[in-house]
């Protein structure tokens, strides 16, 4: 009797099995790796400070436990205060079990790929390097008074590891979860960076410090003038412009423009007369409410409105670095879903 071979169907790059396997595959392959020393250096430091403040509940507040990194510790340096130097990125940004295994796993998928790819002294001087920089960011514009955490230097990191793009292959693994495809572990990383800024309970101060970590990581990819080329044929490409303009008018939206206003922001006189040229006239403003997202952290919107911005803020710069066209659809239905809870707040 003729036998009957069955096919496997293929599997997605991005479908949830692919997801499923390809972690799998990067736990067996890095498995076998050597341990990275910069990040493993790291991550039982992150450890050790976690027990400690388990064990010590007076080291759970950085400022009263004098382990936070302040202005004047940051730009006039003295040796009296080396254990803010030295203890300030042990602390989280915000507390949680949760945030914290995020940020160790992106620590660890950052050292097993990245650290492997390039060697410990390079990965070790772009980490602080980055970490240097957006602390000075923070401490100059007076972002926070009290600087903990290496979670920017983990956003900055990321840029470099999207890349630098070390693929896994799944070839010596189990039949089961193998792969027909090359594993890009930046995909992951960058799932796990969305999911800390959807577990934030701060957000505007964790999306701070994640803006501030991808643009430092930026200026540091844009030092290869191979990153100037391929941006620039990204950027002639119709889809991809129109999507960059789509998530940068969205932020701005939610970030800056007034919800609604009782009068016309723009008078026609105003224009005739000139006054728009003005700096008073900016100065002034018209009576206005708060944007979007901040008016959603105050409860003036529903707490739907609340986490469908926090799910497409957490969720743009991947979609937006993604080969998808899909999810321009997805955020134009959530646009939709934002503009029916905000005519039904109180302030609308």
């Amino acid at each position: 009797m003729p036998q009957v071979v069955r096919q496997e169907e293929p599997i997605d790059a991005f479908s949830m099995s692919s997801l499923w396997r390809t972690t799998i595959v990067q736990m067996e392959v890095y498995r076998d790796r050597p341990a990275p020393v910069c990040t493993m250096l790291l991550f039982f430091a992150l450890i050790g400070a976690a027990v400690y403040r388990i064990v010590e509940p007076t080291a759970t507040d950085p400022q009263g436990f004098g382990a936070c990194l302040t202005p004047s510790a940051a730009f006039k340096p003295s040796m009296s205060l080396w254990p803010r130097y030295l203890l300030h990125f042990l602390w989280p940004l915000e507390p949680g079990y949760i945030r914290s295994f995020l940020a160790n796993v992106a620590l660890i998928v950052e050292g097993y790929s990245l650290e492997y790819e390039i060697g410990t002294v390079q990965f070790a001087t772009l980490f602080l390097g980055i970490h240097l920089a957006t602390s000075a960011i923070f401490l100059y514009f007076r972002v926070t008074s009290c600087h903990t955490s290496v979670e920017a230097a983990l956003a900055g990191i990321a840029v470099v590891l999207h890349r630098v793009n070390p693929k896994i292959h799944s070839d010596g693994c189990d039949s089961s979860i193998r792969v027909p495809f090359a594993i890009e572990p930046r995909w992951h990383l960058w799932l796990i960076l969305a999911m800390l800024l959807l577990s934030a309970s701060d957000l505007p101060v964790v999306l701070a410090v994640h803006i501030a970590g991808f643009a430092v990581g930026t200026v540091c990819v844009l030092r290869d003038p191979e990153v100037w080329v391929s941006a620039w044929h990204e950027a002639s490409r119709s889809f991809t412009m129109g999507a960059f303009l789509h998530i940068a008018f969205f932020l701005f939206a939610i970030l800056f423009m007034p919800l609604t206003s009782s009068e016309p922001p723009i008078q026609i006189q105003d224009i005739l007369n000139g006054r728009m040229l003005q700096l008073s006239w900016w100065r002034k403003g018209a009576n206005s409410s708060a944007p979007l997202l901040r008016a959603a952290l105050a409860g003036e919107v529903a707490a739907e409105g609340l986490f469908i911005c926090k799910l497409m803020i957490a969720f743009a710069c991947p979609l937006l670095l993604s080969p998808f066209r899909v999810w321009m659809k997805i955020y134009a239905g959530g646009c939709v879903l934002l503009a029916m809870y905000t005519m039904n707040s109180p302030i609308w």
